[in-house]
């Protein structure tokens, strides 16, 4: 019986203990797991920066890479206000032997020969449907992925100046050149006896009445076929023979008039001329030490002001700049700003805030049309001075750092 009652006393008492501690811990204030555990000076706060709100200095400056356009999806020719687009194409020409022996015994004739293209863009006075185009024969080889309009501007390539473009056919989806068949001829005369001075292209350019620039599916573009080639029909040994000749190397080149200016009421980007914009803010009142949980730039586009196509790729790629003076960017991470419901262009730029905090490392972003040689559309933002407050470039961060 003794023994009951002791075990009784014994449950008793730990009930007692228990209970107890139960109440203390309830009279603690309810908070995160944790609370009690944390000294107080090293709590985390969470704050919102804001450039437009903070009125936060932001600084940017216009300018112009001279990226090459070869290998891209698109070739371009025409003019348009400030623009002028040339596009070269060099083709691949092999003769049959029976064909080779009929050119050099002077026993082959030409009755037709044309560039067949596909259309797939336009952009300017499209509604004044002038536009034509003149080709002309170059002699000099060109590299597609070093050519500009430095280079086209040079003298350094040999380019005929006639015109061997007779007849130009737009069937809208179609787009036929019609060429001189003298000049043809001399092609295949040129391959049959190995002459040293061969076709090595021919460049479209623009006649001075045209009013707009046509883009044509290039070589590279994902294309089902072949998006242009030359058909030749030629007469020799008593039978015709249709031709077929393929791109060996396409590209196009952009001329413009105008200067590059900065503006802080506008940020300009341009596809083809690649105009590009460098910009700063300003994030001396963010802490060394705080952690981002999120950071988003916004633009607001001027549609008045920006131009486009007739197909474009609707968004803006933002880069990180290791170098201010020489604009050189790590190409490693590249981060895209989208048109949103509300009409502006926003994207996540978490990484770069970060790196710019941790290694006290802001040397600005680059901006620049996500689709640079598609085309030559043209955005404008409202800039860092612009009349209307809420439409300024925006950078929005929200973090946390220590008290």
């Amino acid at each position: 019986m003794k023994k009951i009652k002791s075990l009784f006393w014994l449950l008793k008492l730990i009930s007692i203990v228990s209970i107890s501690l139960f109440l203390i811990s309830c009279s603690e204030n309810p908070t995160i797991t944790g609370y009690n555990l944390l000294n107080p000076i090293d709590s985390l706060i969470v704050k919102r920066f804001d450039s437009t709100r903070d009125s936060v200095w932001i600084y940017h400056k216009q300018l112009n890479q001279h990226d090459i356009l070869g290998g891209t999806r698109r070739i371009l020719v025409g003019r348009y206000n400030d623009l002028t687009a040339h596009a070269l194409i060099r083709f691949r020409i092999g003769l049959s032997s029976e064909l080779r022996d009929a050119v050099k015994n002077n026993k082959v004739s030409i009755t037709s020969a044309r560039i067949k293209m596909n259309p797939v863009y336009k952009f300017g006075d499209t509604l004044s449907n002038r536009f034509g185009m003149e080709i002309k024969e170059v002699y000099t080889f060109f590299e597609e992925y070093k050519f500009t309009i430095d280079s086209l501007k040079s003298g350094r390539y040999e380019i005929d100046q006639d015109n061997i473009l007779t007849r130009s056919i737009d069937a809208d989806t179609l787009y036929y050149c019609e060429l001189d068949t003298n000049k043809v001829l001399g092609w295949f005369q040129r391959v049959a006896l190995d002459s040293s001075k061969k076709l090595q292209g021919i460049l479209l350019t623009p006649t001075l009445t045209t009013s707009y620039i046509k883009g044509f599916a290039s070589s590279n573009a994902y294309y089902v076929g072949d998006p242009i080639v030359m058909e030749v029909v030629a007469k020799y040994n008593s039978k015709t023979d249709s031709l077929i000749f393929y791109v060996d190397a396409d590209l196009h080149v952009i001329e413009t008039s105008s200067t590059i200016v900065t503006l802080d009421e506008k940020i300009k980007l341009q596809s083809g001329v690649k105009t590009k914009s460098f910009i700063y803010f300003d994030l001396t009142n963010i802490p060394k030490n705080a952690i981002v949980n999120s950071a988003f730039i916004r633009l607001y586009l001027d549609t008045l002001s920006s131009r486009f196509g007739t197909s474009r790729h609707d968004s803006i790629l933002v880069q990180y700049i290791t170098d201010s003076t020489n604009i050189s960017i790590d190409s490693a991470v590249t981060f895209v700003l989208s048109k949103t419901t509300g009409g502006y262009y926003e994207g996540q730029i978490n990484y770069y805030v970060q790196k710019w905090i941790d290694n006290n490392s802001n040397k600005g972003l680059l901006l620049s049309t996500r689709d640079p040689d598609g085309g030559v559309d043209e955005f404008v933002f409202y800039g860092p001075k612009a009349a209307i407050f809420e439409k300024r470039p925006q950078l929005i961060i929200n973090y946390s750092s220590r008290k």
